[in-house]
């Protein structure tokens, strides 16, 4: 899960520009936070960006390979933990995605 995540990031963002990962912890949960410099998304695309084998924008993405199923299988495997996960993104900006899982 946590390598789709930065696969994304890695694969949406220009070579030397910015990806931050920072985790913590509560003493209930367990949070990431994934902030790229990447192409972004807009928010038609955020809204969809969980949704089996959904891609944003070709015209964008046409270099870069993939089945849209990664995001959708991140957002299962966190909720079947019973956490949480979003994004956040601002088009030519980059992404933010956030998760929060409960501790065990």
């Amino acid at each position: 899960m946590w390598e789709n995540l930065l696969t994304n990031a890695i694969k949406y963002s220009e070579p030397g520009s910015l990806i931050d990962v920072r985790l913590r912890s509560t003493a209930e949960h367990v949070i990431l936070d994934l902030q790229d410099e990447g192409i972004g998304m807009s928010p038609a695309e955020v809204e969809h960006a969980f949704d089996r084998f959904y891609r944003a924008d070709h015209a964008r993405t046409r270099s870069t390979k993939g089945s849209g199923l990664g995001l959708a299988i991140v957002k299962e495997v966190v909720e079947l933990h019973g956490g949480t996960v979003e994004i956040s993104s601002r088009l030519g900006k980059g992404s933010t995605v956030h998760v929060v899982l409960p501790r065990v």
